[in-house]
C-alpha cells in the first residue's frame, strides 16, 4: 500500500515554537538570561548530588580525593545561588559563555598557527575562527545582552530550518 505523507507535522510545529522563542529572547533578553540561569542552576545542582553519590558510592574503589568532594559542593552551592536569587546571577552567565567563548578562541588561534607549520591548508579559516569567537565572547562581557541576541538568532535560524525541512522534506513513501 502506498501513502504519500505530505508534510512533516511535527517538525513544523516544532519549528513555530522555535520561532516564536527566538522572538521573545529578542523582545525580553533579560527574561532570556534570568530562565537560562535557572537552568544552569538546576545543572549545577544536579551534578553536584550525582557526583557527591558517586563520590560515597567509589571513593575506596577509585580512591577519589577530597577535591572531588569539593568539586562536589561546589556545584550545589553554585547551583543553589542560581535557584535562589536568578535574576542577581543572570548577569554572570554571558560572562561565563564569554569566557569560555575567549578561551577557545584562544585556543582554535594558536592551534592553527601550529597546523600551518605543519603543512595542513585550512590553517587561516581555523585562524579566523578562533579570532571571530574571542570576539564574541569579549562581546558577551561588553554587551551581556548581546548573548541572549546570540542564543535568539541560533534559535530562530534552527526553527526556519525546521519548518523548511518539515515543510518541503517531510513526504515520505510508505511501502
Amino acid at each position: 500500500m502506498d501513502m504519500t505523507k505530505k508534510h512533516d507535522w511535527g517538525l513544523i510545529i516544532a519549528g513555530i515554537l522555535l520561532v516564536l522563542c527566538a522572538l521573545l529572547f529578542l523582545i525580553a533578553p533579560s527574561l532570556t538570561l534570568v530562565t537560562i540561569t535557572a537552568i544552569a542552576g538546576v545543572a549545577f545542582l544536579v551534578s553536584g548530588i550525582f557526583d557527591i553519590a558517586n563520590y560515597v558510592r567509589f571513593r575506596s574503589t577509585m580512591s577519589l580525593s577530597g577535591w572531588a568532594l569539593a568539586y562536589a559542593i561546589l556545584d550545589i552551592i553554585i547551583g543553589l545561588m542560581f535557584l535562589i536569587h536568578p535574576l542577581a546571577f543572570s548577569a554572570v552567565i554571558p560572562w561565563v559563555v564569554g569566557a569560555f567563548f575567549i578561551v577557545f578562541g584562544v585556543f582554535e588561534a594558536i592551534a592553527s598557527f601550529k597546523i600551518r607549520n605543519a603543512g595542513a591548508q585550512l590553517w587561516g579559516w581555523m585562524l579566523f575562527s578562533g579570532i571571530v569567537s574571542a570576539l564574541c565572547g569579549l562581546t558577551f562581557f561588553i554587551v551581556p545582552a548581546a548573548f541572549s541576541i546570540f542564543l535568539s538568532v541560533f534559535i530562530l535560524m534552527r526553527g526556519v530550518s525546521m519548518l523548511f525541512y518539515g515543510w518541503s522534506t517531510g513526504r515520505a513513501m510508505m511501502v
